[in-house]
């Protein structure tokens, strides 16, 4: 694995860590597992999304398990309804607590939020799609995406960045990023030609490698990659992005995989918050 990230262990409960952003001690970060939880087949164990049909208590319970871990008080996070487009939400103080337990409670129609104010967790779901982080140091502002294919093909994170420039005045080369694990060009095939946008077909990216390559089952699509791309095309230096390339649908004993099991499965989340 990769050394800029740890997997914690406490107990039952593993999580992954990005050791550069916890050394500047203005955030706490994590991207969770499967393990360590109290819900049943197909969502065992850690499973922390509401709307996959699962039990409403044993969501609640694991989230409780998970936060009580990172020492948030899990009544307080920001959950939002994952749509798979390119909206970004800025979250304020009077936002607190909202999808905590109810899915139909989060904020409407969002693929990322940003926010600038210490003490808000924010809490993101994902089975395959590429969780980034993004911290500005100076200006002391996060944000937290979700980008699947559509997301990424919206250039979701590329616009992330405009909005923290415009609301934070963020200055992408004062920002560090992390992409946590999610699936693999390995694992990411699309046979249907007509799913598959230009962006992928078109876009040359960093290095002048291609994010989409032809192969026996069809074209794979390097999700990862093509955020970094986005990333590095915003204006984040190279040497702060740090990059999990652990793939989701590889590991079940570690991860829910949309893909791999076929929908039928729970998810894991991502939760970063300003101290």
């Amino acid at each position: 694995m990769n050394q800029d990230f740890e997997l914690k262990e406490l107990g039952q409960i593993k999580y992954f860590n990005c050791r550069e952003l916890d050394n500047t001690n203005l955030v706490v970060n994590a991207f969770t597992t499967r393990t360590g939880g109290v819900s049943r087949t197909p969502f065992d164990n850690l499973n922390l999304s509401y709307n996959v049909g699962d039990e409403e208590s044993r969501v609640a319970e694991n989230r409780k398990i998970i936060l009580d871990s990172l020492n948030i008080d899990y009544r307080t996070t920001i959950t939002a309804q994952q749509v798979h487009k390119d909206k970004i939400s800025l979250v304020r103080k009077e936002d607190k607590g909202k999808g905590a337990f109810k899915y139909s409670k989060g904020i409407a129609q969002t693929d990322a939020l940003i926010t600038d104010i210490p003490g808000i967790p924010l809490l993101m779901c994902y089975a395959d799609c590429v969780p980034i982080f993004i911290l500005d140091p100076v200006k002391k502002a996060i944000a937290l995406i979700h980008s699947g294919r559509k997301g990424t093909e919206l250039e979701l994170t590329l616009k992330t960045l405009f909005k923290m420039k415009k609301i934070f005045e963020s200055h992408p080369r004062s920002c560090l990023a992390a992409i946590f694990p999610s699936i693999g060009p390995c694992c990411y095939c699309i046979k249907e030609e007509n799913k598959i946008d230009d962006y992928w077909l078109n876009e040359i990216k960093y290095n002048g490698e291609p994010i989409s390559l032809q192969n026996k089952s069809g074209r794979s699509l390097d999700l990862r990659k093509a955020n970094y791309g986005q990333l590095i095309k915003g204006g984040v230096e190279e040497k702060n992005i740090f990059v999990n390339e652990i793939c989701t649908a590889d590991y079940p004993e570690l991860f829910f995989s949309y893909r791999r099991d076929k929908g039928n499965t729970g998810r894991m989340a991502a939760i970063f918050m300003l101290k």
